[in-house]
């Protein structure tokens, strides 16, 4: 590793905030970041428009980074790279999955995932191409007391050709195109971590790629080499990212596919692990609506695991293509929203209003022709309320309004 382009992580890359600066953010948290621009010339002596960069990234940190927010010394980059890093949430799942001498980050970014992975290293070996970011990483860390983090401001896989090896590798591909809408392929990412998967395995035996949740899973693995897993990862009511892991010694193409529905601590609430012949040899029924209604997790829909529910969980489905399903007894470990039926109404709002209190109620549409915003528009019903109303289409193409409210 050449001099020159590691930086120490006990923070001397970067200057920090200063107390008063601290003080300041303490003080304006709360406050309109924008507002306290045009009010910069009240606060001299102070770079407000840097300080009110650092609230407006704190106040979006808050919910997803409590750890990182309690800490006050930390240097936040721009608002949109907090939007788009690991949530805590998600970073301690990932640190649950590897473990042991040496980690290499090949996308370093903010160093959210870095940093909690490598409480499972002897030794981390952080990668970012532009100087800022990684001076910012190093002081964070340091600050974080992660002095086993080793951050190199240069191209990551340079290193690899240069011989640094370790236990696991990460990337975190970006996309190439800011303007893309949509993610759907590997190729459509930097770095591009299935046309060099020979240099990555070659570093490191096991590597954890994470992408966002709109790349499709099925493609994917035909790019990828060695796939063993896939994590499908959801929290709270969000499918939040993907995560393929590939094995050096993988003998074929067979991976899993592991849904993973966590809490703030990344523990998992609901798991289902299967594989695409499952999937495809699954036995589905479909029925009526009965006592009980389960809405899927979009982690769970974006697995594709649309049969195998059924098999798993003794439930039923309404439709091919509605994606909800049914059951007499109350199945309790479904991986999704599950809900008590009260009545199955036409789509006509004189039949509905006779099975809800007062003018509220949350409206789902699953294969059904309109919006749960024109439905709401139309039948004048307000968002809220304790009952859920989703209009659908049965098996028998009939479309139909289930009522339902939560279970006890």
């Amino acid at each position: 590793m050449s001099k020159g382009h590691e930086m120490a992580a006990e923070g001397n890359a970067h200057n920090g905030l200063t107390e008063t600066e601290i003080a300041f953010i303490r003080e304006h948290l709360h406050d309109n970041p924008g507002e306290l621009i045009l009010k910069a010339g009240k606060f001299r002596g102070l770079d407000v428009k840097k300080l009110a960069a650092q609230i407006q990234s704190r106040q979006k940190a808050l919910k997803k980074l409590p750890e990182w927010s309690a800490n006050e010394n930390l240097i936040f980059p721009p608002a949109l790279s907090v939007e788009q890093c690991s949530s805590e949430a998600t970073a301690h799942y990932k640190a649950g999955m590897v473990s042991g001498e040496t980690l290499i980050d090949i996308t370093g970014g903010m160093g959210i995932d870095c940093y909690y992975m490598s409480r499972g290293f002897a030794e981390t070996h952080y990668f970012e191409q532009q100087p800022q970011v990684a001076s910012s990483a190093a002081y964070n860390f340091a600050q974080l007391g992660a002095t086993r983090i080793h951050v190199h401001a240069r191209e990551s896989l340079a290193a690899l050709q240069d011989g640094l090896t370790a236990d696991w590798l990460y990337a975190d591909p970006a996309r190439r195109d800011a303007n893309k809408e949509k993610v759907v392929r590997l190729a459509d990412c930097t770095p591009d971590v299935a046309g060099n998967a020979a240099l990555l395995l070659n570093a490191a035996p096991n590597i954890l790629i994470k992408t966002s949740p709109l790349l499709d899973i099925d493609l994917a693995s035909k790019e990828l080499q060695k796939l063993k897993e896939v994590h499908v990862m959801g929290y709270e009511q969000e499918c939040k990212e993907l995560l393929f892991v590939l094995d050096r010694e993988m003998p074929e193409r067979d991976f899993k596919i592991k849904v993973r529905i966590i809490d703030a601590a990344g523990q998992p609430i609901h798991q289902l692990d299967f594989d695409r012949e499952e999937e495809r040899n699954a036995f589905v029924s479909y029925s009526k609506p009965l006592g009980y209604l389960y809405e899927p997790h979009a982690a769970v829909l974006k697995a594709g695991a649309f049969k195998t529910l059924c098999t798993r969980f003794d439930v039923q489905k309404l439709a091919m293509h509605s994606q909800l399903y049914t059951s007499e007894d109350y199945v309790g470990a479904f991986p999704g929203r599950s809900f008590k039926i009260v009545a199955v109404c036409k789509p006509d709002i004189r039949e509905i209003v006779q099975h809800i209190p007062g003018d509220k109620a949350n409206i789902t549409t699953r294969n059904f022709p309109a919006k749960p915003e024109e439905l709401r528009k139309k039948w004048k019903i307000k968002d809220g309320g304790e009952h859920y109303l989703f209009a659908t289409t049965l098996a028998d193409q009939s479309k139909v309004v289930i009522v339902c409210v939560k279970p006890i």
